[in-house]
């Protein structure tokens, strides 16, 4: 039996341990929910923009080589770094065994998890970061076999040894009632505790639910009745959902029959560059992949907030982590899937996977203070933004073109993973390169055009004031910014 902590105890040794009794910048605005003015983009319930910025922070890696103490150091690494670069966001799996509540018996919660919950928030609210909390992930009750595009999973990670017993098959657990109740109270035990708070993002009701081993007619009824359910109580807080990544013909078929008509209230997708993925565009160029992953959701789930809520790299056929994450020491790979989503539409950064192999290991989160610094005062909803191509000899162009602002990001044609680690090219630099804005400026007074550094800390440089923008000298990457008068 666990030596259960009683719950008064945790809560007081969280406040100690993470300064609850601090400023609360989570707090400010009001809770997160999707703009009244423009539905593509969010808003917070004073009115104010929010554009989620930051990646997956969703468990400790080697949580059963540590300790508590050593898993949390790390987490506040991240949401430190994460909040001084301009950061605001991360997701956490809920039902990850460092974390998950009903550890051991069916309706049983455990006050030590819901402590080490108590303090990941508090952490969190601590920095000003906002949290989607991923309520569960498991694919089979026991004996999980990965499907073929994710053959490589760890098939452990993903059973539910509480409900061995309990539930003959998953088709048992989500058709009846006895399942739904135990997902349900479970929920229930989390909402009590964050359901006025504003430093919660959003509900996720499973992480790729387009994967358990069940018929998926049987698990979208009961997507369906758990978005009713959950948002009968939930009032304040978005209640969504996830599918799995958008690699292949069945992927498609996956997110159509999970998103349309669905409650779901964004429209989040999963894709990574992986060389063993049914589409050639998974194995290319990451920005390319990125880009058309939120064109891709936005004709499957149009009108909704779009995120591309889980990317980055990963052996064939999801078998590990890249290969090079190594030697991408300057986070090449982050930066493509960070920045590219939001200038092809979607509502906040991309949103990369692999938090500990290669983000705290090569320290990336410096990518998010460029991103942050230019969109700086920026209300999306407000600027109706359309997504266009710019593209010219020796960059591809992203830009967004709004009512006050035009912001894009101009990428090297000739870089890519490829050429940088298969055959160990260093990024040529451009110099002298004119990417011509004049058909989204015609008729109005340009006040300010500026540069941003998206490589060396994010600075700026004003620029002529012209739609014909010449660009400095950059590798990789840079990115643009007009104001209109």
């Amino acid at each position: 039996m666990k030596n259960f902590i009683p719950s008064a105890l945790a809560a007081l040794a969280l406040a100690a341990a993470t300064g609850c009794n601090s400023l609360n910048p989570s707090r400010e605005g009001g809770f997160v929910e999707v703009s009244k003015e423009n539905p593509r983009y969010f808003a917070l319930s004073d009115g104010s923009a929010y554009i989620p910025i930051g990646y997956n922070l969703c468990f400790p890696r080697y949580w059963s080589k540590l300790s508590v103490e050593e898993c949390f150091a790390m987490i506040e690494t991240h949401m430190k770094n994460i909040a001084e670069n301009g950061g605001n966001y991360v997701r956490i799996w809920a039902s990850h065994p460092f974390y998950e509540i009903e550890d051991s018996r069916a309706g049983a919660y455990n006050p030590q998890k819901l402590a080490r919950l108590d303090r990941f928030m508090g952490l969190a609210k601590k920095y000003g970061i906002r949290v989607k909390i991923c309520l569960e992930h498991f694919r089979n009750i026991k004996d999980y076999k990965p499907a073929e595009n994710e053959r490589g999973l760890n098939s452990n990670a993903f059973s539910r040894p509480a409900y061995d017993g309990e539930f003959k098959s998953m088709d048992e657990y989500f058709s009846s009632q006895k399942g739904k109740d135990f997902y349900f109270n479970r929920f229930k035990i989390l909402f009590d505790r964050y359901g006025n708070d504003p430093t919660v993002f959003a509900w996720e009701l499973w992480n790729e639910q387009n994967t358990v081993n069940v018929n998926g007619e049987n698990v979208k009824r009961w997507q369906e009745e758990m978005f009713a359910r959950i948002s009968g109580v939930c009032k304040k807080q978005l209640v969504v959902n996830s599918c799995g990544s958008f690699d292949g013909r069945g992927a498609r078929a996956a997110y159509e029959r999970f998103y349309k008509g669905t409650a779901n209230e964004i429209a989040a997708i999963h894709r990574y560059l992986d060389e063993g993925a049914e589409y050639e565009i998974c194995k290319g160029p990451l920005d390319i992949a990125a880009a058309d992953a939120i064109c891709e959701i936005s004709k499957i789930c149009g009108g909704r907030p779009a995120l591309l809520a889980e990317t980055g790299a990963v052996q064939p056929k999801h078998s590990g982590a890249w290969r090079f994450y190594g030697a991408d020491k300057d986070g090449a790979i982050f930066h493509d899937a960070f920045y590219v989503p939001f200038f092809a539409g979607a509502a906040g950064s991309g949103q990369p996977w692999h938090w500990d192999v290669y983000i705290y290991k090569h320290k990336l989160w410096r990518h998010l203070k460029p991103f942050a610094s230019l969109v700086e005062g920026v209300n999306p909803a407000g600027e109706s933004f359309k997504p266009a191509r710019c593209d010219t000899k020796n960059a591809r162009v992203y830009a967004l073109s709004g009512e006050k602002t035009l912001l894009a990001f101009a990428r090297d044609v000739e870089n890519d993973w490829k050429s940088e680690f298969e055959k160990g090219q260093k990024p040529r630099e451009i110099s002298g390169e004119t990417v011509d804005f004049s058909d989204f400026a015609r008729g109005r007074k340009i006040a300010r055009v500026r540069a941003y550094d998206l490589w060396n800390g994010g600075g700026a440089s004003d620029l002529e004031l012209s739609p014909k923008v010449k660009l400095p000298a950059f590798k990789r990457s840079c990115a643009v910014r007009i104001d209109f008068e």
